[in-house]
């Protein structure tokens, strides 16, 4: 039987699905242009692809599995002989996620990790890159800001990893302003250090609300 993958992905489908109706429909429980999943058996096993309501082929039965839900309006994460990729509804690859506890990334704050030529970047809910794909490594983020890496490598510690070493840490918002060094959210806001050397003044969405006088 083929597999279905559930994972707290859920939740993240379940946001990105609105997202993805909302953006292109005043009223997105009417929208009908959606796909649904389809499997067919082949000699190498079963195989998952898309059709429309119809019951036309839109994205022939390639992969070896998908995730939930079944229905595809802009974009899934689908599982095939390239690892887990997010395509379209053309079947084009628009990124690779980010992979964590087994499955893509789901979104922290609105956004999301992929990869691409081995770095990391952040994509938002419409699945738009909107911190291009520069880090070695770097979490999800908290409180408005990621911490980063450059360099480095990765460490197995039993069935779990962790990143280590590296030339270069430092913090990153939503709008790619990098920080050295941070300090804890009070209040809703923290001080914040640009790699310029500027003393700021951020909110809990990342955002410049105050810049020090030197």
């Amino acid at each position: 039987m083929l597999k279905r993958l559930l994972t707290p992905l859920v939740m993240f489908f379940a946001l990105t699905t609105f997202a993805q109706k909302k953006e292109t429909a005043s009223d997105p429980e009417k929208r009908t242009d959606f796909l649904l999943s389809y499997t067919v058996k082949t000699k190498d096993g079963e195989r998952l692809g898309y059709k429309n309501r119809h019951g036309k082929v839109v994205i022939p039965a390639q992969y070896f599995s998908g995730f939930e839900p079944d229905t595809l309006y802009e974009h899934t994460f689908v599982s095939g002989k390239n690892g887990v990729q997010g395509i379209d509804r053309t079947g084009k690859v628009i990124l690779i996620p980010f992979i964590y506890d087994n499955g893509p990334d789901y979104p922290q704050e609105g956004l999301f990790r992929f990869v691409e030529n081995n770095k990391i970047g952040f994509a938002d809910l419409n699945w738009k890159k909107v911190i291009p794909a520069a880090f070695d490594f770097a979490e999800p983020f908290k409180g408005g800001i990621t911490k980063y890496t450059l360099g480095g490598h990765k460490v197995m510690d039993g069935e779990h990893w962790y990143w280590t070493g590296g030339y270069e840490e430092g913090y990153i918002n939503q709008w790619q302003q990098r920080f050295s060094k941070v300090t804890g959210l009070k209040a809703g806001k923290r001080e914040a250090w640009t790699k310029e050397g500027k003393h700021v003044l951020l909110n809990q969405t990342g955002k410049i609300i105050k810049v020090f006088p030197m």
